[in-house]
């Protein structure tokens, strides 16, 4: 289990970094603020998302231990923090774009996807 949580501060730093980026690009910006604040708060929810599926994790994780089937909701769950996403910038479409929100809210499943890339050739290259 404590390879899970090695995964997950190493995934929520890279989300925060790219949150503090897309925050950076904000101030710079001068007609796409909306864009980058709606990045920015989309991908501040899928860092939410991703502590939620590392919550589940460790959650079946001790189930699996314990022998006790648990109900669990984590696939609901992700999906009405991502729907709330998609309302508030709906509602506030001044401060959020909806394109910079759905964007952002896909940060952390395309860190996923490339950072095991970036590991095995890094380890490649050591060899």
């Amino acid at each position: 289990m404590n390879d899970i949580r090695k995964l997950f501060s190493r995934y929520a730093t890279y989300t925060l970094v790219f949150v503090s980026l897309f925050l950076i690009m904000t101030l710079i910006s001068g007609d796409n603020r909306p864009f980058w604040l709606g990045m920015a708060f989309g991908t501040s929810f899928s860092l939410v998302s991703l502590w939620m599926t590392y919550f589940q994790v460790s959650r079946i994780g001790k189930m699996t231990v314990d022998k006790k089937p648990r109900a669990t909701l984590g696939t609901l769950s992700r999906l009405l923090v991502f729907l709330l996403a998609l309302w508030v910038a709906q509602q506030l479409p001044q401060y959020f774009s909806l394109t910079g929100v759905i964007i952002g809210l896909s940060v952390t499943y395309i860190i996923l996807l490339i950072e095991p890339l970036f590991r095995i050739s890094l380890s490649k290259e050591k060899e």
